[in-house]
Formats: structure tokens, sequence, C-alpha cells
């Protein structure tokens, strides 16, 4: 714990000194604690678990509340307006106000599949799904919590474009 001297010195400090404070009170950290590459570069599967969210309105959620990424950053991600990733999360806000508790997922989706514009989200995540994960529609459809048609439909028509 820091000492109250420490404390009221903070703000004088340059900011490699506060660095070497704060590594020397931080416990260490494990290699196992840390995300893996996979789970750094991607969103879990199991997040698309609710009904209230459009799938872009879990994303951005995701990527700004339990990632800690700026609009711009979830923009340049997701290949869109700055604009429209504030509007997408401030609607997702208001349908659902709480954090997503984030299960260890069995299948992740790779933030990059998001970059091409010529599908939609859903669209990309069924594709994605389908075509490089080898699961069944209705699989990915109890894993988006969406309707096996649905699904269907969403996969076809990205196939089709």
């Amino acid at each position: 714990m820091l000492k109250k001297e420490e404390i009221s010195k903070l703000n004088s400090l340059s900011k490699a000194e506060l660095l070497a404070i704060i590594e020397k009170h931080l416990p260490s950290i494990s290699q196992a604690d840390l995300p893996t590459k996979s789970e750094a570069d991607s969103i879990p599967i199991s997040v698309f678990d609710n009904k209230e969210l459009s799938s872009l309105e879990t994303i951005c959620k995701y990527l700004k509340e339990n990632q800690n990424l700026t609009y711009h950053e979830i923009a340049v991600l997701l290949n869109r307006n700055d604009r429209t990733i504030w509007t997408t999360y401030n609607n997702s806000k208001k349908k659902l106000p709480v954090l997503f508790i984030i299960n260890k997922s069995e299948y992740y989706l790779p933030i990059s599949i998001f970059k091409e514009r010529k599908l939609s989200v859903l669209e990309s995540i069924a594709v994605y799904l389908k075509d490089s994960q080898n699961l069944t529609l209705h699989q990915i459809a109890v894993l988006l919590n969406r309707n096996d048609r649905t699904i269907w439909t969403v996969y076809n028509r990205g196939k089709k474009k």
C-alpha cells in the first residue's frame, strides 16, 4: 500500500517515476492471467446471448465497456464512422444498461471480419461461423440467440453477395 507521503508527492513526479511506483506496488501478473492473442483481437460469441441488442450494438457495447476502447478506436476496427459507433453504443446502453457477463467461449469472432462493409454485421458473423468454423446453421442460431430461419436468410444473402 502507498504511504501518505508518497501519495502527496505523486503530483510532482515525472511519468517514469510514477510508472516505477506503480510497478513496485502492483501484484505480479502471471502469463495465464493475460488474454491470449485470439481473445484480445476477437469477440467472444457468448456476448451475443441476448435478445435486446442488434449484432452491431452488441459489438460496440462489448468493445466500449469490456475492452475499454474509445469510439474512434472502435470505428477504425469496424470500418465505420465515429458518430455511428457513438449512436449505436448509446442506443445499446438504453436497451441493456447492465454490463455483459463474459463467459469463456468456445468460439471467438475475429474483429477483422467486420472491416469488409460489403456484408452486414450479422451476415459476416453467419458466413464466418458456417464457412470457417464449420458450424451448422442451427448451431449458429443457438449461439447467436436468433431464429434458425433468420440465420438461414442472412447466410444465404451473405453468400450471394
